[in-house]
């Protein structure tokens, strides 16, 4: 089947395709054919291109986004499928919810997916951010709905508003924007979340990393996982966390066979791997925690290829229900690399008699 282009749109991020889509072509299956179409609305877009592989039970019917505007190479993790502006700063988003089997409590690793390719397709699209800068996610915070669940044997369509503020241009391109963002489903607010992303040319980043050189992709050593099922996962390559030198205390590991957390190569640990590690401790430090808010905040660049120590602390008493609020923080190199407070509850076992 061919996709015809749509017609110049005279939009700056254009120009930066063919850079942009090179980060992704050493990742098997992830060079990206796409042109931008930003003077389009994706859904109605020929190159929103019908998915092809959908281990999240998303039916072919859907389509997205192109993967550039998400910084993606796998069709099946991109959630968003379109938008519209609503007024100067304000925008809505169309997204589906992937599913799988059964109506179970939502899944925070799609729900952080969501909320920065919210950001990063508006950025593209809208604020004039060239696809070839690299993205600084300075910080990401939000507040889930009491006893969200969202069935997961079909795709749950979602309306996404985003508002945005600038905080500062370097000539027609953003530096920096913080985003409010209201998820929506079956027409109730679910979720709500405040994000601020950054952005920064590739030559400015490369003296941000400072020449530091980069490890083969995959080559670092990868420590033994904690048992899945103590940190709510299912599979070892789910598992962010291996046992540390003393309780509560465990070493990141990077294991790149988790394409939703790692779609691509990088030459640092991606953010919402840093948030998956923080509810994975959540949940090692308190079985049954059910996360409630995120309150994010990132010092530093967490490199792939040397240890990084996540360590978890009650921020005070517990609640009723045993939960509460959960301090998180991860160093490496004995400096800070981020701060996560998780508030939420525990989810005790339901017994039968």
């Amino acid at each position: 089947m061919t996709f015809s282009l749509p017609a110049p749109c005279n939009r700056p991020e254009s120009r930066y395709l063919i850079s942009a889509c090179s980060s992704l072509a050493s990742h098997p299956g992830g060079i990206v054919t796409e042109a931008p179409a930003a003077c389009l609305h994706p859904l109605s877009d020929p190159l929103a291109r019908p998915r092809t592989y959908f281990p999240f039970g998303i039916s072919a019917e859907v389509r997205t986004v192109p993967r550039a505007y998400v910084h993606l190479a796998h069709e099946d993790t991109v959630f968003i499928t379109g938008w519209k502006r609503l007024k100067t700063h304000k925008f809505l988003l169309t997204a589906v919810w992937p599913g799988s089997a059964g109506i179970r409590p939502y899944d925070p690793r799609v729900l952080s997916q969501l909320i920065r390719q919210s950001g990063l397709a508006i950025a593209h699209a809208e604020y004039d951010v060239p696809l070839a800068y690299q993205t600084l996610l300075h910080s990401l915070d939000y507040d889930v709905a009491e006893g969200l669940a969202l069935p997961d044997d079909r795709p749950t369509p979602l309306e996404i508003e985003v508002a945005v503020s600038e905080a500062g241009r370097k000539g027609r391109t953003a530096r920096s924007l913080t985003m409010e963002v209201r998820l929506r489903a079956h027409g109730a607010t679910v979720v709500t979340s405040r994000s601020e992303f950054g952005w920064v040319s590739p030559a400015v980043y490369r003296r941000l990393r400072g020449g530091r050189p980069t490890a083969a992709w995959g080559a670092w050593p990868l420590p033994a996982p904690l048992a899945p099922e103590s940190v709510g996962r299912t599979a070892d390559a789910d598992v962010v966390l291996s046992p540390g030198l003393r309780p509560h205390h465990w070493q990141l590991r990077n294991d790149v066979a988790n394409t939703l957390l790692f779609d691509h190569p990088v030459d640092h640990v991606p953010g919402l791997v840093l948030v998956e590690a923080a509810l994975q401790a959540a949940r090692a430090r308190l079985p049954g925690f059910a996360v409630r808010t995120v309150r994010s905040s990132y010092q530093r660049f967490a490199e792939l290829d040397e240890p990084c120590w996540i360590e978890v602390r009650p921020a005070g008493p517990p609640g009723p229900d045993g939960g509460g609020t959960l301090l998180v923080g991860g160093t490496q190199d004995g400096r800070p690399v981020f701060d996560i407070a998780l508030g939420g509850t525990v989810r005790r076992p339901v017994s039968h008699p």
